[in-house]
């Protein structure tokens, strides 16, 4: 604190500079983000300053150098605009206005190259997916549109791998989800792309972020309407895949009088047939066990999302952000049957698991934020305040079935009951204050604190059929309390000195967690954990440009990765009697260095080299009792991890309608580490490219085709087969430009569900995932209103790191 104090101190008493102030656009009035102002002298054009457009196209400068200079503007796809200044002193006061970028069109090896906002975009620290004119996003689900980004590649249990390394961390506004695990993959799979404005793909993340998320941070930007009066859009959808699917969604925004009020809703009803096979090969003991089931999974989803922006004088603002969101999930009449056979192909046994799944949960947030804003040259502060509560009530009841190889009846039925009632509170303040030219540098730096505590109760009841009462299985039931703090502060700065342009970093983070497991059974005793550790986490951007056309970057990022609270959580979920999942309480922290070096041609084209090397590493394993013939999931800390990867991005412009953005990865990923007594070594080579084709054709017709193909992978401690998809999109504009028509189909070769194989141990298995991944959607989408209506503001809130953790099962 008594840095931030200084630092108010300092920027209160500043005396007065001069300054320079532009906005830039292109000719559709659209912002022109991350431009380049390049400051040189007028007597021999060399470069004094380089400096860049915010993201919303805005340039503020001060503490200019003194004398006569000229301004280059220019932006990839744009003509360069040079502007003479009036000399300049030391107060001088430099107001441009709003400058118009006109398109650029050139020859490049034979290929025109023309001004198009591309689906894919390239920036020094992230990748920019452009979802909201995209033919291809509209009826699909969040989900969907993350494997199809890319270097994104999402796994049969919904978790998501960046560039081949797993632990990516997903952010919804700038704010890291309150979902982990099948929450956040049920919770992406129901969140209708409709309401994505842009997806940023950030593999090493500044000090600014929390440190979670060693696989980098996906932050999914939603719509915000685009200064007085009511405007917004309203859009519905039909889908069919095994199963139809609707949705329907309204964007609303109104602004008045120094207020804006907003809001955004969707419901969801979306049906799923679930098939999955898996084999295991027992080979000492002559056996093959086959297991497949198909579930039909109903979610039905209502999301809201409101608040107001109270703009108290021009450089102040408050605001209010509210949200929740309402799940129902149903498995109906799912069975599950195992076969053990002879290796000779002979049936044994059979078992038949009849599995219901009611499955309610609920979730509300609400955010406190104000932002004050000192002067024109951006410097500001800014307070987050944030609560959230995550309520998940899951109910099951399996009836297993015991048969001979000759389907004869083995023995009773038996009859398996439970309830798990899971409670997640979550407090956070944060505070972040931006000094933009001190010390001839802007300086960023914030203070976070956070709390969670998570109450879980899992109880099981059993029985033989014929049995008159269920009885109470306190060896198996558990209540699991945990509480974790979170304290956290940064410090950041960036620089331009001629060719030169770097961002620093660094970030400390002090946890303490304390996990206490009490067991129903009375001779057991109740088990507990404490934990209390700090951690440093640098960061470091560089870039040089060479010339007009080359520059070379350097990153540098250290990042943690906790437990889940779900996967800390000793619970133990049954999917027959031979197959579950429990979680692991003495899990540990994983950490992550991460290196880039990457080269850039004319902004765009880009090749990046990688790596990565993780210890600790949590990661997903099976264990089994050979003897029992039983398996189950789990995770681990395995000793480490080691990525190297190497990328290319080519964003092609072929024609003035057809544009294509196509990305290639090699990747080799090295697990080293220890299950039971067996070491476990898997490396696996991949090859990965995605390919997305747009063109404009007449009568306001767009057509897409994109695609992907990955070689194969390693995710956690499996490795994971070929796969990829093809997808196609039409669209057309009508209703004088307020209404789009999109048709589009996904997955349309059903090639996206690679097999999964697991050897290591006495482990022998093979996963065969075939999801309902090919479907065909049908929207609508209708803007109605003052279209030129400025919508809320973009802020991230308080919890971030934390709320990615929650996990129910």
């Amino acid at each position: 604190m008594k840095l931030i104090a200084l630092l108010l101190i300092f920027s209160i008493t500043a005396f007065g500079q001069n300054s320079l102030h532009l906005r830039l656009q292109d000719a559709n009035k659209e912002a022109l983000p991350f431009a380049t102002a390049l400051l040189k002298k007028t007597t021999d054009s060399s470069l004094v300053k380089g400096m860049n457009t915010d993201e919303n196209g805005e340039l503020r400068a001060t503490k200019l150098p003194l004398g006569k200079f000229t301004l280059t503007l220019q932006s990839t796809g744009f003509k360069p605009t040079k502007i003479a200044l009036d000399e300049i002193s030391a107060d001088t006061q430099i107001e441009l206005g709003v400058i118009t970028l006109q398109p650029l069109s050139t020859e490049l090896a034979e290929v025109k190259v023309t001004a198009t906002k591309p689906f894919i975009e390239k920036k020094l620290d992230k990748t920019i997916v452009n979802v909201e004119n995209s033919a291809m996003a509209a009826g699909n689900t969040t989900m969907e549109l993350l494997e199809r980004s890319p270097g994104v590649i999402v796994d049969k249990d919904g978790n998501i791998s960046l560039r081949g390394k797993s632990g990516a961390a997903i952010m919804i506004d700038g704010k890291i989800s309150y979902l982990s695990g099948a929450d956040l993959a049920n919770y992406l799979k129901n969140l209708p792309a409709d309401q994505v404005s842009q997806l940023e793909i950030m593999a090493n993340p500044s000090s600014r972020y929390d440190a979670a998320g060693t696989g980098g941070i996906i932050n999914i930007k939603l719509k915000k309407n685009s200064n007085i009066g009511l405007n917004g859009s309203a859009n519905a959808t039909l889908a069919q895949g095994v199963y139809s699917r609707q949705s329907t969604g309204v964007n609303l925004n109104y602004r008045k009088n120094g207020w804006n009020w907003f809001g955004n809703g969707s419901v969801v009803n979306r049906k799923m047939l679930e098939r999955n096979n898996l084999t295991r090969y027992f080979r000492a003991q002559n056996e093959v066990w086959e297991n497949g089931f198909a579930f039909k999974n109903e979610n039905q989803t209502t999301q809201l999302k409101g608040g107001v922006d109270w703009y108290y004088s021009k450089k102040t603002t408050v605001g209010i952000l509210v949200s929740g969101n309402i799940n129902q999930f149903t498995l109906r009449d799912g069975l599950n049957q195992t076969v053990q056979y002879t290796s000779a192909g002979t049936a044994l046994t059979r078992l038949n698991t009849f599995n219901n799944v009611g499955n309610p949960s609920h979730n509300y947030a609400a955010n406190f934020n104000f932002k004050h804003s000192y002067d024109s040259t951006g410097r500001e502060l800014t307070i987050d305040v944030d609560y959230a509560r995550f309520v998940d009530n899951s109910g099951s009841n399996l009836r297993s079935q015991f048969q001979r190889g000759d389907f004869s009846t083995l023995r009773t039925d038996s009859l398996l009951l439970n309830n798990a009632n899971s409670l997640v509170d979550q407090y956070s303040f944060k505070l972040d204050y931006v000094l933009p030219s001190f010390l001839k540098s802007k300086w960023g730096t914030g203070l976070k604190s956070s709390y969670v505590k998570t109450d879980n109760d899992l109880r099981f009841q059993g029985k033989n059929d014929g049995d008159a009462n269920f009885t109470f299985l306190t060896g198996q039931s558990n209540h699991f309390v945990y509480t974790e703090q979170i304290h956290a502060a940064y410090l950041n700065t960036e620089r331009a000195i001629g060719k030169f342009s770097y961002q620093i970093g660094l970030r400390g983070e002090w946890t303490v967690a304390d996990g206490l497991s009490q067991a129903y059974t009375a001779n057991s005793k109740d088990s507990t954990f404490h934990r209390d550790y700090a951690q440093l986490f640098p960061s470091a951007f560089l870039q040089y440009d060479l010339s007009k056309n080359h520059s070379l970057g350097l990153n540098y990022s250290r990042r943690i990765d906790r437990p889940s609270y779900g996967d800390l959580n000793p619970f133990v979920f049954f999917l027959d009697n031979y197959t579950f999942k429990v979680g692991n309480p003495m899990l540990t922290p994983q950490l992550t260095n991460s290196v880039e070096l990457s080269h850039t041609y004319m902004g765009a084209f880009s090749t990046i080299l990688g790596y990565s090397h993780t210890t600790n590493v949590i990661t997903e394993i099976l264990k089994q009792d050979t003897q029992a013939r039983k398996s189950y999931q789990t995770s681990a800390n395995m000793a480490e991890r080691t990525n190297y990867s190497l990328g290319f991005s080519l964003p092609i412009p072929i024609a003035k309608w057809w544009s294509t953005n196509n990305d290639i990865y090699f990747n080799r990923a090295e697990l080293v580490g220890k299950v039971e007594n067996a070491n476990l070594s898997p490396v696996n080579n991949q090859f990965y490219i995605s390919s997305n084709h747009i063109f404009t054709l007449p009568k306001a017709y767009r057509l897409e085709i994109g695609g992907n193909y990955f070689s194969g992978g390693l995710e956690s401690a499996f490795i994971f087969g070929a796969g990829g998809a093809l997808n196609l999109g039409v669209q057309k504009t009508i209703l004088n430009k307020r209404g789009v028509i999109r048709l589009n189909a996904q997955d349309v070769l059903l090639t996206s569900n690679p097999d999964v194989f697991i050897k290591y141990g006495d482990l022998d298995i093979i996963v065969r995932p075939r999801q309902d991944s090919r479907v065909v959607r049908l929207n609508f989408t209708y803007r109605f209103g003052n279209m030129a209506i400025k919508g809320a503001r973009e802020r991230a809130t308080g919890l971030e790191a934390e709320k990615s953790r929650v996990k129910s099962k």
